[in-house]
C-alpha cells in the first residue's frame, strides 16, 4: 500500500489539520512521495514533530477564516481537509458544529477550480448497529438521533461535500491507534490508561480499530484513484472491548488477573461522576456521558470497497497495538502502580 511518486512528485497539497495524529502522518507520507506540502493549522509549537518534516510549510490559521484558507489553498491541485474536532464531551466539544460544518463550507468555497479535495470524515457519519451488524458505505444512518455534536457535526460535514459539485473523495477512518501520537489521541488516552492499570473493567460495545499510518495511506489511494462523489471506510478489525482489552494486554506482556464486564447502569454512574469532576477541572471528561452514548452500540465495518477500488489493506491491529506500546514506552514509563500492579500482572515474572 504505497503512493505514486508519479502522481505526487512536485504537487503542491494541502492539509488542513496537519498538527494532529492523522494529519502528521499524511504530511509525512506526502512528504516522502515529493509533494510539497502545506500544513494549514493553529500555530504549532516550536517542537512540534510536524516542523521536522520533509517538505513541510506551515501556514497557521484557522478553517473558520475563509480568507486564510483561500490563502492556504492557493494554487493547491489536491487538498486534504483533515481538520476537525474529536471529542464527545467537554470544552473541546463545543467547537464541533462549527470548525466541522462551516470549516468544510470554507474549504469547498475555497479550493479552485480542477483541484480534488479528499474530505477527512468518519465512521461515525456511517452509523452502528445494536446487534454487531458489519457496516458499509451503504447501509442506512441508523444513529440520527444520537445526541452527540461530534457524530452529527460529521454527518452534516459529509453530507455537504457529498452535494457539491466540486470534485470530492470522502475517506471514513475508524478508530486511529498507533505509534508517534504526541498530542494523545482518544484511542491513544485510552490505550495508555489500560497499560498504566487505570481501565479494570471492560465497557460495553465495540469498535472497528486501524492503524494511523493506514489510515493515511488510504487518504492518498483516494485522491489517487478514488471515484468523485464516492465514499471509501478505512477501517482494520472489529473487536469488542473484552477482545480488544486483551490485545492491549498480551502486546505489553501483561495477564490481567480480573477483567469484568460493567453493567451499563453503573458505566452511567461512573460517568456522570466523571461529568462532575471534570467540569471542576475544567477538563475532558474520561468516560463520559457522551461515551455512554457511543457504547450502546457497535461501530463494526467493512473496509471491502477501498480495498477493491484503492489497493486498500491495513496491517493487523495486533501489530499496530504492539507499535503504539513500543512508542509509549520509549517515552516514559508505563508500568503499573500500588493496586494496579496487581491487577495488571506480567506473563513472565521478573528475573531474580
Amino acid at each position: 500500500m504505497h503512493a505514486d511518486p508519479a502522481y505526487w512528485s512536485g504537487r503542491t497539497v494541502c492539509v488542513t489539520g496537519g498538527t494532529g495524529f492523522l494529519g502528521c502522518h499524511l504530511v509525512r507520507l506526502l512528504g516522502d512521495a515529493g509533494a510539497n506540502v502545506r500544513v494549514f493549522a493553529p500555530d504549532a509549537p516550536a517542537d512540534h514533530p510536524v516542523r521536522r518534516l520533509n517538505r513541510a510549510e506551515i501556514i497557521a490559521g484557522d478553517v473558520l477564516d475563509l480568507a486564510a484558507v483561500r490563502k492556504a489553498v492557493s494554487g493547491c491541485s489536491v487538498v486534504i481537509h483533515a481538520a476537525g474536532v474529536v471529542a464527545v464531551r467537554g470544552p473541546a466539544a463545543s467547537n464541533a458544529w462549527p470548525v466541522h460544518v462551516d470549516g468544510t463550507r470554507h474549504v469547498l468555497a475555497a479550493i479552485e477550480p480542477g483541484a480534488r479535495l479528499v474530505h477527512t470524515s468518519s465512521v461515525v457519519a456511517v452509523g452502528a448497529s445494536r446487534r454487531r451488524d458489519v457496516l458499509s458505505e451503504e447501509s442506512s444512518f441508523e444513529i440520527g438521533r444520537i445526541k452527540l455534536d461530534y457524530v452529527q457535526s460529521k454527518r452534516a460535514a459529509e453530507d455537504l461535500v457529498l452535494s457539491s459539485a466540486k470534485d470530492v473523495v470522502v475517506v471514513n477512518p475508524s478508530y486511529l491507534i498507533g505509534p508517534e501520537d504526541h498530542d494523545r489521541s482518544v484511542m491513544g488516552q485510552f490505550c495508555h490508561r489500560f497499560w498504566r492499570g487505570r481501565v479494570p473493567v471492560v465497557p460495553p460495545g465495540g469498535l472497528n480499530l486501524v492503524d494511523v499510518r493506514d489510515a493515511a495511506a488510504g487518504h492518498l489511494l483516494a485522491a489517487e484513484r478514488g471515484q468523485r462523489g464516492r465514499r471509501y471506510i478505512l477501517g482494520g478489525e472489529d473487536h469488542d472491548y473484552r477482545s480488544f482489552l486483551t490485545l492491549l494486554a498480551e502486546v505489553a506482556g501483561f495477564r490481567p488477573r480480573w477483567l469484568p464486564g460493567i453493567p451499563r447502569p453503573l458505566f452511567t454512574a461512573l460517568a456522570a461522576v466523571n461529568e462532575v469532576h471534570a467540569r471542576l477541572r475544567g477538563r475532558e471528561p474520561f468516560p463520559s456521558l457522551g461515551h455512554v452514548r457511543l457504547n450502546r452500540w457497535y461501530w463494526f465495518f467493512s473496509s471491502d470497497r477501498a480495498r477493491q477500488e484503492l489497493g486498500y489493506d491495513p496491517r493487523p491491529v495486533r501489530n499496530s497495538l504492539a507499535d503504539a506500546y513500543d512508542w509509549f514506552a520509549s517515552r516514559e514509563s508505563l508500568r503499573p502502580r500500588g493496586l494496579n500492579r496487581w491487577l495488571l500482572r506480567p506473563t513472565s515474572p521478573p528475573a531474580t
